[in-house]
């Protein structure tokens, strides 16, 4: 089996600050490799794999088989066929943010467990349905790989609302200084500049995004 790589190594990092990891879900799961590795590394007591496709679950239950990993596949769009499930952690790694974001608010068990979440895109999107509903980013870092930079979060449900700027929106609120940061900024600058292209066309203010601009070009030239 191949190696989880920088992404899905960060998320079982963070899995292992869960206080109760006796049944962890991989949502959207792929080829279970974060499940798989949950119980092989005994950081979860038992694990369910679940995916809305046929396919990655029938190659999941083979490199299950391979690694001597007892887990379960579920057939499942997102949480909606584990609502029943007892379970007390999750993660959705892979997706873009807004999907994520889709997953979580169509669950109530969402609410009641240890959140892993790692988006590919739309990042700030995630963290404004997190802080708008209730949602705490309790821990965020960032990891590079493959000529890529990303965000993994652990989450809780606590009901309190937040308050937060354009930078805590594309950047998160534990901004870091790190060489995976620094390389984050850069992604975030191209998105940036982009943005303010169409703000500038409908004639409305830049202020903002000139702030998170000039922030993510002083980022970039730290590491």
């Amino acid at each position: 089996m191949n190696r989880l790589g920088d992404r899905l190594e960060a998320a079982l990092m963070l899995l292992q600050g869960a206080k109760d990891n006796t049944l962890f879900a991989d949502i959207g799961s792929d080829h279970a490799y974060l499940a798989i590795e949950a119980v092989k590394r005994n950081i979860a007591k038992s694990a369910v794999a679940s995916d809305i496709n046929e396919l990655p679950l029938i190659k999941g239950r083979q490199n299950a088989a391979f690694s001597g990993i007892d887990i379960d596949f579920i057939l499942s769009d997102g949480f909606k066929s584990l609502e029943s499930f007892p379970l007390t952690s999750a993660a959705i790694c892979g997706m873009g943010g807004e999907l994520i974001a889709r997953i979580i608010a169509e669950s109530e068990i969402a609410k009641r467990i240890f959140l892993i979440l790692q988006p590919m895109s739309m990042q700030e999107e995630l963290r404004r349905y997190l802080w708008d509903n209730g949602f705490c980013i309790e821990r965020e870092i960032f990891v590079y790989e493959a000529g890529k930079a990303y965000s993994v979060m652990q989450v809780c449900f606590d009901g309190i609302k937040r308050e937060y700027s354009i930078l805590d929106l594309y950047l998160g609120m534990q901004r870091e200084s790190s060489f995976e940061f620094s390389k984050y900024c850069e992604k975030i600058l191209n998105t940036a500049t982009k943005r303010r292209i169409g703000i500038v066309a409908r004639g409305e203010s830049t202020a903002e995004t000139d702030s998170l601009i000039e922030y993510c070009q002083t980022q970039r030239t730290s590491f």
